[in-house]
């Protein structure tokens, strides 16, 4: 049987090779069965090639940021942070002793583990912890809670040397400030905010990367006493259908100024508060599904921002979009994403100050985008470029959109072959 096998693949091997003997470098002497091998490239470039783009605001959601970033920019940018203890413990057991309610406190202090990758840090640096809690005011009230941060709200500070600030701070509080809420049974809410002998940003961590703040505080001025330790948590709003906006609201951030210049006629990725930038593109069916596109290159024109300086760098990914036709809320749509890698290899190291032609490389995308037609509930053809991370560092690119000029204008310029069919003479 092998020997059999091995004589028919060698007379098929010996008529291919016999039906295209002649001017095989060609392929013209038996086009169906042997085309040509010297393919052409071809290269196009569509301008415009997106049916429109937008920018939206807003990323992620109030509390899912992956950490909080304390930021003080001069006129220009001040972000701060909220911790949420809305369940103190009033009852504590001396050594030797009953269960008694906590009428003293002592050593009372907050800890902060910090985030230094991408800070920006002075000669010299202060944490502020404000009593941000006002029972009267909605949890999404931000002009409420933001207006707490006064002098005569402030309840802690400390200040640190740039070469002695550690990834673990600790924040003296007042005594009477924490003993106030806990005999009250009050929320004890902690408004976070820094200020330096310059610009200065800096990111802490929150629930959702496992090192959240830890309040602590001593029930007595007993050395033997231990300390009581007390985890973020929130209890608003109430509501059994509200357990994951309560999670969001144990830690986050606000911004309390942002006057960075505006500009007409771009998108833009990144900043504070995050900005996503939504591109739906319109590549001529052609080009999808009659060739084999072997590059796709989206050519986007950054539009420089003279906010930061030449040190401050962004990674901007594009991610394909998996939301079908019946989203039509853009922003939910931008939510339904796939992960970094997915059919877009190609990402982008950038500076907010840069100009000129930036490239993503997108030929995977649009060849699954041949792949897709057959398919009537397909996702529109369309990426959203996000800034990683998102919301955690005061940097923002911009590009020109299609209501730019048109040598400013996205464009994409791909190189195909057209499709080989093959049949029977």
């Amino acid at each position: 049987m092998k020997r059999r096998i091995l004589t028919l693949l060698a007379v098929l091997i010996a008529a291919g090779a016999g039906a295209c003997r002649e001017e095989l470098d060609s392929g013209r002497a038996c086009p169906s069965l042997c085309p040509s091998q010297n393919v052409g490239i071809r290269d196009t470039i569509i301008n415009p090639v997106l049916a429109f783009d937008t920018t939206l605001i807003g990323y992620p959601d109030r509390g899912q940021e992956d950490a909080m970033l304390l930021a003080t920019r001069g006129d220009t940018l001040e972000t701060v942070g909220v911790i949420r203890f809305d369940k103190l413990d009033g009852i504590f057991t001396p050594v030797g002793d009953t269960a008694r309610a906590i009428t003293r406190v002592d050593s009372s202090r907050v800890r902060l583990v910090l985030d230094r990758r991408g800070a920006r840090l002075p000669s010299q640096v202060r944490f502020d912890v404000y009593d941000v809690d006002d029972s009267t005011a909605a949890d999404t009230a931000s002009a409420a809670v933001l207006a707490l941060f006064r002098p005569n709200r402030l309840i802690g500070s400390r200040t640190f040397l740039k070469d002695s600030l550690k990834d673990t701070v600790f924040v003296s509080l007042s005594d009477s400030a924490v003993l106030g809420k806990i005999t009250g049974k009050a929320h004890l809410r902690l408004g976070l905010r820094v200020d330096g002998s310059d610009v200065v940003w800096i990111r802490v961590q929150t629930v959702e990367t496992g090192n959240p703040a830890l309040l602590s505080y001593r029930p007595s001025r007993d050395t033997a006493a231990k300390a009581i330790e007390v985890r973020p948590l929130s209890l608003t709003p109430a509501g059994n259908d509200s357990p994951e906006i309560r999670s969001d609201l144990t830690d986050f951030t606000l911004v309390s100024k942002n006057a960075v210049p505006q500009t007409t006629n771009t998108i833009s990725v990144g900043g504070i508060p995050g900005r996503r930038a939504y591109l739906r593109f319109n590549v001529p069916r052609y080009i999808t599904d009659s060739t084999t596109v072997i590059r796709a290159s989206l050519r986007l024109t950054q539009r420089p921002l003279a906010f930061g300086d030449a040190r401050d760098t962004m990674v901007v990914h594009a991610h394909v979009v998996l939301a079908g036709p019946a989203v039509v809320d853009l922003r939910r749509a931008s939510n339904i994403i796939g992960p970094p890698g997915l059919l877009v290899l190609d990402s982008l190291i950038t500076s907010p100050r840069d100009s000129g032609v930036r490239v993503f490389e997108l030929y995977g995308l649009v060849r699954a985008w041949g792949s897709q037609t057959a398919f009537l509930n397909a996702p529109p053809r369309a990426v959203v470029l996000r800034a990683s991370p998102e919301s955690v560092l005061p940097f923002e690119a911009r590009f020109f959109s299609t209501s730019a000029a048109p040598s400013l204008r996205p464009s994409m310029q791909i190189s195909y072959i057209p499709k080989t069919q093959f049949g029977v003479p």
